[in-house]
């Protein structure tokens, strides 16, 4: 999918990192999910690469809220040949999980980084049991981490990834660890029902 990488890059499309691809490939390799939902899915970059690293049968629901993106993804999941394996739907993400009934066992959030936290809810709705939520970009180039006031542009984002991951290294269903791939990823397993 070097083409795709390589037309994000010029455009300035968001991609993700090569090391945070081969650690998204490991979980996929680790779980063998049967339903992936990606929240943010630009030109399908991402998309191809869980379409290709995950089992054959399993059903991928991408979501997009810009209509031009999600036309160039579903023009790039024809040209690879992975149009059967994934449903794009084009909305605003809270908007879809509002109607999402299936249970996923692997969430791929890669989507406004200042919506994480709000999203998170939604989210938990349509995690299975033992099911993978993890999400790109959590450090957003060390800022998260940096003590003291962050400027104004970019203050409130900081913020809402800040309480995001306070809330899922707190939360009683989750088992979570964040990871420095990439601009850091959020690795969260919902905890089995019985335990």
């Amino acid at each position: 999918f070097k083409a795709v990488e390589k037309e994000c890059r010029a455009k300035q499309i968001p991609v993700i990192d090569r090391d945070a691809a081969d650690l998204l490939k490991l979980q996929l390799k680790t779980k063998n999910p049967d339903k992936i939902l990606e929240i943010g899915t630009a030109y399908g970059f991402s998309t191809l690469i869980l379409a290709k690293a995950c089992p054959k049968n399993t059903k991928i629901t991408a979501v997009e809220s810009d209509s031009k993106r999600a036309f160039k993804a579903k023009d790039n999941f024809i040209k690879y040949n992975y149009q059967s394996k994934i449903d794009l739907k084009v909305g605003d993400a809270f908007d879809v999980l509002m109607y999402l009934k299936n249970d996923y066992d692997f969430i791929f959030l890669d989507a406004a980084k200042g919506q994480y936290f709000y999203l998170f809810e939604y989210l938990m709705e349509v995690l299975a049991p033992g099911g993978l939520l993890i999400a790109d970009n959590v450090l957003y180039k060390g800022k998260v981490l940096e003590k003291g006031k962050q400027r104004h542009k970019i203050r409130t984002m900081v913020t809402n990834l800040k309480k995001y991951l306070k809330l899922i290294m707190n939360h009683p269903e989750l088992d979570s660890t964040i990871v420095t791939a990439g601009d850091g990823m959020a690795i969260s397993r919902r905890k089995d029902r019985n335990g």
